[in-house]
């Protein structure tokens, strides 16, 4: 009766249909600061080159040019991709045999594997948030016994550029407009470029509208006759646009787990400074599982092979006990290529 069932389940469609599934647009993580890219391999590899031109030396008329140096380092990462994923076993499939029997054709089983298709795209693209968001925090993508995986991934981020305020932002006397500004001269010491945007959490960013800089510096005043009262978003953007300040995104994701607690990929305490051009500066690498690669070959695949990176969903049934079930699978995690041209600093 399974085999009868699961006929009319086609994994071709399944995984056409897992691969429609979006990233919800509130996961700006993984949308536009480190975006998805699939790559045809299970390594990450990172290549890094960095040089120095020394200056000229002037020389005396009819002496020998002076013969220089080279500084050059190239530096190579890689590692493997970890893979991730989830199984589903189908609810109340006595109940669906059953009506099966009585008469009843696959339809309830078909729309309950297809919702299960969807939940295991978004709870991989869940996951893959967060690990955008360790990675950010502290520079290295984190497993600690995951499942039994334990994995560090550092990326070398230099300890500049991931500051804490002097005065922690709660207190309205910290100097906000300096730190940042301290940071953004971190970033330009270092050849890097400007940053393009802050991504932050709401509570971070409404604690500049009762900043004593802030406010000093919207009213034009001392610091003994500021008007009481907070400052407007509209009045903060004015001053952040007057000291030339990047614009400010907030991002306040929270993802549940399957303990029941919701967990933020990003601490609300975080102020992340980006850079433009987020494709030359990391990514949330997709690459080949074990199952995409059984799904692509054979005489009649049910994806083509260069389709093959990317999530993946398989089903089948065991008859001991009689179960159905599907899986959703990938090999993925962010990769930072440039670690030095961001700040991730905390601010309380």
């Amino acid at each position: 009766m399974l085999d009868t069932l699961l006929r009319d389940i086609d994994a071709t469609e399944i995984n056409a249909f897992a691969r429609a599934v979006q990233t919800p647009a509130d996961y700006a993580l993984t949308l536009s600061v480190m975006p998805e890219k699939t790559i045809n391999s299970v390594k990450f590899r990172i290549k890094s080159t960095s040089r120095r031109v020394n200056a000229a030396k002037y020389r005396a008329w009819d002496a020998q040019t002076a013969v220089a140096t080279r500084e050059a380092k190239r530096i190579v990462t890689e590692g493997m991709l970890p893979p991730l994923g989830q199984k589903y076993l189908v609810g109340e499939l006595e109940q669906i045999l059953l009506d099966t029997a009585r008469g009843a054709d696959s339809s309830e089983l078909v729309d309950l594997l297809y919702q299960d298709v969807a939940a295991h795209v978004q709870s991989i693209k869940a996951r893959l948030e967060l690990a955008v968001g360790d990675l950010l925090t502290d520079g290295k993508f984190t497993l600690s016994g995951e499942n039994g995986l334990t994995v560090e991934a550092d990326f070398g981020v230099p300890s500049a550029n991931m500051p804490t305020a002097a005065t922690a932002w709660t207190d309205p006397a910290a100097d906000a407009l300096k730190d940042e500004m301290a940071w953004i001269e971190v970033l330009r010491a270092s050849g890097a470029p400007l940053p393009s945007r802050v991504v932050t959490s709401y509570k971070a960013r409404a604690l500049l509208a009762g900043n004593n800089a802030y406010r000093q510096a919207f009213y034009g005043t001392s610091a003994t006759n500021i008007p009481t009262g907070v400052l407007a978003p509209n009045e903060v953007d004015a001053v952040r646009a007057r000291y030339n300040l990047p614009p400010i995104e907030v991002y306040d994701v929270q993802i549940p787990k399957d303990d029941g607690t919701m967990a933020r990929p990003i601490p609300d305490n975080k102020w992340l400074m980006l850079p433009p051009n987020p494709q030359t500066w990391g990514e949330t690498q997709y690459g080949v599982t074990a199952e995409s690669l059984v799904l692509s070959s054979g005489g009649n695949p049910a994806i083509e092979r260069e389709e093959a990176p990317g999530i993946v969903v398989t089903h089948g049934y065991t008859d001991d006990p009689v179960t159905v079930w599907t899986k959703g699978a990938a090999v993925a995690m962010p990769v930072l290529y440039v670690p030095d041209i961001h700040i991730t600093a905390t601010v309380f």
